[in-house]
């Protein structure tokens, strides 16, 4: 899965991102019926119905309100506290549904809303808890959109920060607070989607995020390992050590190297009994 070829079209000239499109298609590893095209339909409408609310000189800081007043007090989206770590806040089709999600879903579905808000919102992988940034003039203004839209001070972002990293005292902020890429937003998504099947020891299941992973993220080393790792579970040795041998390669001198070889050298033995 790619994110910049899954961009659709529609008839009124208004485009759904490519992050959008992507998204809307990773339940199909597990709901091959979905309709992704549904999920974008569905947010157009939502885009051109908050669009004609909008007067033209409308400032940032009203945009940014009206935005909120859609998205939480009409469309009713809010935060899955109680049932986290259930699939169903990973997958578009079911968070519109249910209008709950997780900090990436809901975020990704805001920032869709926001274009339409004529406001250029942007990801920030912000570690244990997905965020929004807003760039003005006079700043940068940092929206929880799974705590309902509340806006972070600099105080506030530094506290999620150390309890997110305690074994630092005071970790630097400014590189977490960059802006991510769609890759990047996407790769969370699956990461997080690939966490909660491993928990369950749901390994095909896993396997199918992982590949998405792997085709998303060529070059990601710790994805082939994981991989590798489902494959020997799966019991398909040579799939195993195809990936093994590509973490190696694609590592620079990696800690683990010795026990790598070790496992290499088991898989070869397994794979060579088979038939």
């Amino acid at each position: 899965m790619t994110v910049t070829e899954t961009r659709a079209a529609s008839p009124d000239g208004d485009r759904p991102s490519s992050l959008l499109a992507a998204a809307a298609q990773v339940p199909l590893y597990a709901e091959p019926d979905c309709r992704p095209q549904q999920v974008l339909e569905q947010v157009r409408g939502w885009a051109a119905r908050l669009r004609v609310r909008l007067a033209q000189d409308a400032s940032p800081f009203a945009r940014l309100r009206l935005l909120n007043h859609f998205f939480f007090g009409e469309l009713g989206f809010t935060g899955a506290g109680d049932d986290y770590q259930s699939v169903c806040n990973s997958y578009l089709h079911r968070v519109i549904e249910r209008r709950r999600g997780i900090p990436v879903t809901l975020s990704i579905l805001y920032m869709e809303l926001g274009k339409a808000a004529g406001l250029k919102l942007q990801g920030v992988s912000f570690p244990g808890h997905f965020l929004v940034r807003l760039r003005l003039n006079d700043g940068t203004v940092f929206i929880d959109v799974f705590g309902g839209g509340a806006t972070l001070s600099t105080e506030d972002l530094r506290q999620r920060l150390r309890a997110t990293l305690p074994g630092e005292a005071d970790p630097p902020l400014a590189p977490y607070l960059r802006a991510a890429t769609d890759q990047e937003i996407l790769a969370r998504l699956l990461r997080n989607l690939k966490a909660i099947h491993w928990q369950a020891r749901q390994w095909p299941a896993a396997l199918a995020v992982v590949d998405r992973l792997v085709a998303l993220l060529p070059d990601a080393a710790q994805e082939r390992l994981d991989r590798a790792q489902l494959y020997e579970r799966l019991e398909c040795p040579r799939a195993a050590v195809a990936d093994l041998l590509a973490y190696l390669s694609l590592s620079a001198a990696p800690a683990d190297a010795a026990e790598v070889n070790q496992r290499l050298a088991r898989l070869r033995q397994a794979a060579s009994r088979l038939h």
